[in-house]
């Protein structure tokens, strides 16, 4: 009687899991193309092809799941950033620059783009930046805070001469870089016709790393003078 009961508990835990990811995978490529707002919780069960109170059940709601596909997608790339900076602090104390910008760089890449194209996570991130920016903006504090704290924290320990405050603004200035190379390509690709291709992300890395630590290096904001210009006559 114990294992029957078991039994049946393990295939209910089997179909559990396997709903929560047909809701996903329905979810994500939904709000990819339709945007989150314009989806409804009928639609993606349908598309799930799983009864619509199961959503609510195991997600609380829509937003619950749109969280659960942010999360999936933030949790792989902070583990793979996470595990680069640590190996560019076990290589040299401190580290090297140009490692712990890779370490940030290439992950963030890497989901950007598949052999496929631009991800469909790629292209619900656009979608919220333009359709929702406060709930965008509660995802990312809620999944990048830590990390994002590690790596500031590892770029002041590269760089003691600037203060916190220099590192947080560059590493600002780095996050809008990165997002530009990664949702704007057609702009370069088209200027260079097709030489200067962002959806390679070897070759963004490539450029993109010395570029960055350029920017790092550079003589902090307070040390440089302004530029005196000549009263007109």
């Amino acid at each position: 009687m114990r294992s029957v009961k078991k039994k049946e508990k393990t295939e209910a835990r089997t179909a559990g899991a396997v709903t929560r990811e047909k809701l996903i995978e329905a979810a994500e490529e939904l709000f990819a193309k339709h945007g989150y707002h314009t989806v409804s919780v009928r639609t993606i069960a349908a598309e799930a092809g799983v009864n619509w109170s199961l959503l609510a059940y195991h997600f609380q709601g829509k937003e619950g799941l749109l969280q659960e596909i942010y999360r999936r997608h933030c949790s792989t790339m902070n583990e793979e950033r996470m595990r680069l900076l640590a190996e560019a602090q076990q290589k040299a104390k401190p580290p090297e620059l140009e490692d712990v910008i890779e370490a940030f760089v290439r992950p963030a890449l890497a989901v950007t783009y598949d052999s496929k194209g631009q991800t469909s996570f790629s292209r619900l991130r656009a979608i919220l930046a333009a359709e929702d920016l406060t709930l965008l903006e509660h995802l990312v504090s809620e999944n990048f805070d830590f990390s994002s704290t590690a790596f500031v924290n590892a770029l002041g320990s590269c760089l003691p001469e600037l203060s916190r405050d220099e590192i947080l603004w560059r590493f600002h200035f780095m996050l809008g870089t990165i997002y530009y190379s990664a949702s704007g390509p057609n702009r370069v690709m088209s200027f260079s016709k097709g030489r200067c291709n962002p959806l390679d992300a070897e070759a963004n890395l490539l450029h993109l790393k010395p570029f960055l630590a350029a920017a790092f290096r550079a003589a902090a904001v307070s040390n440089i003078k302004p530029i005196k210009r000549r009263k007109s006559k």
